[in-house]
């Protein structure tokens, strides 16, 4: 097995969404002045697996629009493809895409795969709530063309901590499991490597390794609750599973899978 980050440009982050406020100003502030972070990746990944070549999310596109609390820095040569070709990989031989959840920056890079995609099934109701659909449209953070998901059921019983999993691969080694907050719908990755370890592909399950020791919710869950509660979840997993967490934005994931360290 192969795991490759891919990194579509970066992003800018206010730090209200990094560290939000509880109560009434956890998303208020993102909408207010205020600081903003250094420059974070955007990364995607390629699974090389049993002749197979599985991406989860596709990353962001060019064409990406700044957001209040987002400023994307993405030109076309850092799209899909170009990252793809940097790690070796030819975008004609991707057999699946994964998509953690619907936001843009994971699923805009779709259009350049002819290859299906899914998504877990719990994220296509919340993509139809009226309150998504005006945020995408005061926000012009419309879906990507030919955005077409099918959805992913999670049927497969408990996979360690997770009661719930769908395997991806026919040897049980890449299972996509439910990690609900950042999106109601969320999912992650957990690939086993060679060695053994788990390796979580986590999307925004959170930002950072350290927002996930801190059982931090991000300023966009929902439900900060339920978010909190997948944390937990995922430090229960790290803790009887030796778990390289790989956050897509967090700017040590890649020294973190190169040097397969796992989650302290």
């Amino acid at each position: 097995m192969r795991i490759h980050a891919l990194t579509t440009g970066t992003v800018k982050l206010k730090q209200a969404f990094l560290r939000p406020r509880e109560g009434a100003r956890r998303q208020l502030d993102l909408f207010l002045p205020g600081p903003w972070s250094a420059p974070v990746p955007i990364h995607c990944w390629a699974i090389e697996h049993d002749g197979r070549m599985l991406l989860v999310d596709t990353g962001e596109s060019a064409g990406a629009r700044d957001i209040p609390f987002a400023r994307f820095e993405v030109s076309s040569a850092q799209e899909l493809p170009t990252a793809l070709s940097a790690a070796g990989l030819s975008i004609d031989d991707v057999s699946e895409v994964v998509l953690t959840h619907h936001h843009g920056d994971h699923v805009d890079g779709l259009p350049h795969v002819r290859a299906p995609a899914r998504m877990g099934a719990a994220e296509f109701p919340f993509i139809d709530t009226p309150l998504s659909r005006i945020t995408r449209r005061v926000l012009r953070q419309p879906l990507p063309p030919g955005f077409a998901p099918k959805p992913l059921t999670f049927d497969d019983g408990p996979f360690g901590a997770f009661p719930r999993s769908r395997s991806l691969s026919d040897d049980g080694r890449v299972v996509a499991v439910e990690t609900p907050g950042h999106t109601p719908g969320h999912l992650s990755v957990i690939c086993i490597d060679d060695s053994g370890k788990h390796v979580m592909l986590a999307g925004d399950a959170t930002d950072t390794l350290e927002q996930l020791h801190a059982r931090r919710a991000d300023a966009v869950a929902p439900d900060p609750k339920v978010h909190v509660a997948t944390l937990g979840l995922i430090l229960e997993h790290c803790a009887t599973n030796p778990t390289v967490y790989l956050p897509s934005h967090d700017p040590e994931s890649v020294t973190r899978l190169a040097g397969s360290v796992t989650v302290g």
